[in-house]
């Protein structure tokens, strides 16, 4: 907890700096424009793909989920519905 504080003071330091010094101001706005905005743009489209899959997957195993609780009530018997539902999933990673 010591250290958080600490890293937080210093940082809070030097964005007070930061503030006070227009040269240091219009350096980190070029820095940011030209290098770290780009490099994060470029990242983003880097992770897209695996985003929109690992969205696939997780509504996929949503609706397997829902198909194995219209199957087995999971109030009724959770033990039917638990194994059919791992059993699923263990299938679905496989694929």
């Amino acid at each position: 907890m010591l250290v958080n504080k600490l890293f937080y003071n210093i940082a809070k330091f030097g964005v007070r700096k930061l503030a006070q010094n227009p040269e240091l101001r219009a350096k980190t706005v070029s820095i940011v424009k030209d290098q770290v905005v780009p490099q994060a743009k470029a990242e983003w489209e880097r992770a897209k793909p695996r985003l929109q899959q690992a969205k696939g997957t997780v509504v996929g195993a949503a609706k397997d989920l829902a198909g194995v609780a219209r199957e087995h009530d999971p109030r009724a018997d959770p033990k039917k519905f638990l194994s059919e539902a791992s059993r699923r999933l263990r299938d679905r990673v496989k694929r």
